[in-house]
């Protein structure tokens, strides 16, 4: 099937309507897997509970995100034996940031561990405690590390809610899939939902960009 400009042309308002579905879903899931790693940070550096970090990551890393979406959406009801309407879009959004946590975890982690050793060592001899070692000296010198790697997370994230539509949610992919059922124009439509991922992605890339100027500008 040839490349139909025009076709093309059309369809992509119908596609990009459903952009700010995709955007919502990535954003929330992202702000509350911060949230998530970071009480999982928290809690890997309490000795008695370092075990719920090292099993929830192993868990949430090792579970591929369709089988945790149709976990979720459709065994949990069938085990709670409710009959209640489950909406998918949350259903998508709390898997997708349960599963992004875990690798946050470990990117939180990763940077703390990037500090100077010395640091601690030149914060305790100075009177503070360790708690606000790391709260004032430790963690705000972090940023400069983990935010790369978190920025990449988020964008593997941004593709990720394409699998909403396997639950039902009807995003960017799941919009694109419809309407190439309706026609069979695949090619014509999956160009159109790729293009449209790469933009998002591209304008993204762009504000981590800026955002990792600014932190270099701050710790130089």
């Amino acid at each position: 099937m040839a490349l139909n400009i025009k076709y093309i042309l059309e369809i992509v308002p119908k596609i990009a309507s459903y952009l700010p579905v995709t955007i919502f879903m990535a954003v929330f899931a992202m702000v509350l897997a911060i949230f998530l790693g970071v009480l999982l940070t928290i809690v890997f550096y309490i000795p008695k509970l370092q075990w719920i970090t090292r099993t929830y990551t192993l868990i949430f890393r090792g579970f591929p995100t369709l089988v945790l979406l149709f976990i979720a959406y459709y065994g949990v009801p069938q085990l709670l034996h409710t009959e209640d309407d489950i909406s998918a879009f949350a259903v998508a959004t709390f898997c997708l940031a349960f599963k992004e946590a875990a690798y946050l975890e470990e990117i939180f982690r990763s940077g703390i561990l990037s500090v100077d050793k010395g640091q601690m060592e030149a914060g305790r001899s100075l009177g503070l405690s360790k708690a606000k070692v790391y709260r004032k000296i430790i963690v705000p010198q972090t940023f400069r590390y983990i935010v790369p790697p978190i920025g990449n997370t988020f964008i593997g994230l941004i593709k990720e809610t394409s699998l909403a539509f396997s639950i039902g949610v009807t995003e960017i992919f799941g919009q694109g899939k419809l309407i190439a059922s309706e026609n069979f124009q695949y090619f014509n439509v999956y160009i159109v939902v790729g293009i449209l991922y790469v933009i998002l992605i591209y304008f993204y890339s762009l504000l981590q960009t800026l955002m990792e100027k600014k932190l270099n500008q701050i710790y130089e």
